[in-house]
């Protein structure tokens, strides 16, 4: 039996990962064999999504060496007498507040390999089951019993069953699980759209334009060309050129978009070695009907929405589907939380999922119109004017693309005060519940060491205390009035729902690097002595050992006295070109008054008090109380 079952793909390794992270062990199936995601398919990821894996540590220090950054983006305009670049832009503006303010461009089979070592660091037996797929599933009847799932190996056609409390589809646009989920009324709303996309990734490229480091949008007489360089692809160069082409996708060939492609870049010579992965597509425009079968199934990424890839959103709103379920089932497989918190995967990412599609829709009908007027007049009004909106729109959608933009609405995890959704100005000091937290760097006061304030994901919850400027009359009193508390109280959220943390609990093998240590039988065998333990790899991070919280603990006390520039000093001049304390200015947090913040696992924003003194802290407790175990 298994607690969770993930067909593949990111998002499915993206579910297996936090689940593994958190200790739970899921069977994870693909239909297809290891090789088939080698090459080619999604390939960027953007700003949220790479704080999200910057908080697994290793995995994203991993891609960002093998990636290629994108920070610029270009326009061009050629004809056989005139070539010139039109704009330039940073990919993503600094007021959006990212550590990693670029798109990084990295294809799908490392990303996935990536993921597969780390679950396999924390499960040292774990192996995704290629070549099997789903065929059926017998729906458990209750809550927190297992379903009965039957599964068949591709190439010899036996069939087998296994049991599972939740399933997650991450199957891709066709589905077997949603097929499945139709009888209960789950399918696929929304409509084609009568455009033939052409995917295309050259290695070894050659040529003599000037832009094709730069993420490049090529318009000329013979039509329009999206450029996106890519990683090295067997230590060469290479991109990605994406097209519309007339015929369609089943009458498309690799030699139809090579031409248009060389034809549009004309007097510019474009030419390599060979092609590596190339794909012809229709554009759906489609978003499932319902995220979740009776919160025991639920979809994630192409299962549940299909569209193009002008935005380049697939594989992050997927990846980030994945994280916000992933955590959320954790719990619950733990006994840590009640089964209630699950409902919230299908009101939170829906609502995303559709402003996804929206936003996808317009972004198509505006290249389309691009390329229609261009074919029509190259040089006219009407061409430079479907241009410039383009770019306006693009402009308008930085934030949502970056990912900056989500705001959760109010729920069992998501607590505001007035129990409105929170209102958020992108640009501007602030976090509003239910968005991202913002980062900063603090100095931890037992060492001065400058600490970054977003934690490492480990499933846990995070309670920040801003205590302000503590020469204020009152603060530094009601700080030890909140401390002297949580010490004494049993009632602490510390004391109820706290557990030991043990460092040394893994083993020696999952804690170093995967097979840098060598077994008691290598050892024998190489004639080489045990493995010294003064030579363990481990990691410290300063965490405390104990259930019960020590506020004034050295080791979890920072100053935020670490002056930045004003990120948002475009946008909001009026903030002051310098934060002297960035923590409390970026966060939207009186330094007079201070406040209690808490952050979810997945890092938004689950709760903020006015002040932070008791009675602060007793909204605290209220709100963990509310669905942990």
């Amino acid at each position: 039996m298994f607690d969770s079952t993930d067909l593949i793909g990111p998002a499915g390794l993206m579910a297996a990962l936090t689940l593994s992270r958190m200790g739970i062990k899921p069977l994870v199936i693909d239909a297809a064999d290891h090789a088939s995601h080698e090459y080619g398919r999604s390939d960027a990821f953007q700003c949220r999504c790479m704080e999200v894996m910057q908080s697994f540590g290793a995995p994203i220090e991993q891609l960002e060496h093998m990636g290629k950054k994108l920070y610029g983006r270009t326009f061009w305009e050629v004809s056989p007498t005139k070539q010139r670049r039109t704009a330039f832009a940073r990919f993503y503006p600094e007021f959006l507040d990212f550590d990693k303010d670029y798109s990084l461009a990295v294809r799908q089979g490392l990303i996935e390999q990536v993921m597969i070592h780390d679950i396999e660091n924390h499960f040292e037996n774990f192996r995704v089951q290629w070549g099997w797929g789903f065929v059926s599933m017998e729906l458990a009847k209750e809550q927190g019993a297992h379903s009965e799932v039957t599964i068949r190996n591709t190439q010899t056609g036996e069939e087998k069953k296994v049991w599972a409390k939740y399933v997650i589809g991450c199957d891709g646009a066709r589905s077997s699980v949603r097929k499945w989920a139709n009888q209960f009324g789950v399918r696929l709303e929304g409509e084609a759209l009568p455009v033939t996309w052409c995917v295309l990734d050259a290695v070894g490229l050659k040529s003599d334009h000037p832009d094709l480091e730069r993420l490049c949008i090529v318009r000329s007489t013979k039509g329009i060309v999206l450029v996106i360089p890519r990683e090295p692809i067997n230590g060469k160069p290479a991109a990605r050129f994406d097209i519309q082409l007339e015929k369609s996708r089943y009458e498309a060939k690799e030699e139809d978009a090579t031409r248009m492609i060389k034809d549009i870049f004309a007097p510019y010579k474009v030419e390599w070695e060979e092609v590596n992965w190339w794909s012809s597509y229709d554009v759906g425009q489609r978003i499932i009907n319902s995220y979740t079968v009776d919160e025991k199934v639920f979809f994630v990424g192409d299962a549940c929405h299909t569209h193009s890839p002008r935005a380049g959103l697939g594989l992050n709103t997927a990846l980030l589907e994945s994280h916000n379920l992933g955590w959320k089932l954790a719990l619950v497989l733990r006994g840590a939380a009640k089964p209630e918190v699950l409902s919230t995967y299908a009101s939170e990412r829906h609502k995303v999922a559709q402003e996804l599609v929206r936003m996808d829709r317009r972004l198509v009908e505006l290249y389309a119109g691009l390329e229609k007027q261009t074919m029509n007049d190259f040089s006219g009004d009407e061409a430079a004017d479907w241009l410039h909106r383009l770019r306006l729109y693009q402009a308008a959608n930085y934030a949502y693309q970056a990912g900056a933009s989500i705001v959760y609405d109010p729920s069992l995890i998501t607590t505001t005060q007035s129990g409105e959704t929170d209102s958020m100005t992108i640009g501007k000091p602030g976090v509003a519940v239910g968005s991202r937290t913002r980062p900063a760097v603090v100095h931890r006061l037992s060492d001065s060491v400058p600490v970054p304030v977003l934690s490492p994901f480990d499933g846990r919850f995070t309670v920040y205390i801003l205590a302000g400027d503590l020469s204020q009359p009152g603060a530094l009193d009601r700080l030890k009035e909140i401390d002297a508390y949580i010490r004494s109280s049993q009632g602490s959220v510390f004391a109820k729902y706290g557990s030991d943390i043990d460092v040394h609990a893994k083993e020696v093998r999952k804690r170093m690097p995967k097979l840098q240590v060598p077994t008691a039988h290598e050892s024998k065998s190489a004639g080489a002595e045990a493995f010294p333990p003064g030579r363990v790899l481990y990691h410290y991070d300063y965490d405390d050992d104990k259930k019960h919280s020590r506020i004034f603990d050295p080791a979890h006390f920072f100053t935020d006295d670490i002056p930045v520039v004003n990120p948002y000093r475009e946008t909001a001049p009026e903030a002051g070109l310098v934060f002297e304390h960035p923590m409390h200015k970026k966060w939207g947090v009186d330094e007079k008054s201070g406040a209690i913040i808490v952050a979810r696992p997945d890092a938004h924003v689950a709760l903020k008090t006015e002040g932070f003194g008791k009675d602060a802290w007793a909204q605290v407790e209220k709100y963990f109380d509310a669905f942990l175990l």
